[in-house]
């Protein structure tokens, strides 16, 4: 498919240290918000995310 070309091996390396710290920042983000604000924000990012994906492929059907 390739996914496995110069530029984005390099990408990778390059956000992999970020990772840990992603991590670490996004679990003290949800022991600090009251659940009746997580979730509906959860929900509301995926409900997004999902209707992108329904039009990318949707729009690669056509």
């Amino acid at each position: 498919l390739g996914q496995f070309d110069t530029a984005n091996l390099t990408a990778s390396a390059v956000l992999m240290p970020l990772a840990p710290l992603s991590t670490i920042a996004g679990a003290w983000l949800v022991r600090r918000m009251r659940p009746e604000i997580f979730y509906p924000f959860t929900y509301a990012t995926v409900a997004v995310v999902a209707v992108k994906l329904l039009w990318d492929g949707i729009v690669g059907l056509m």
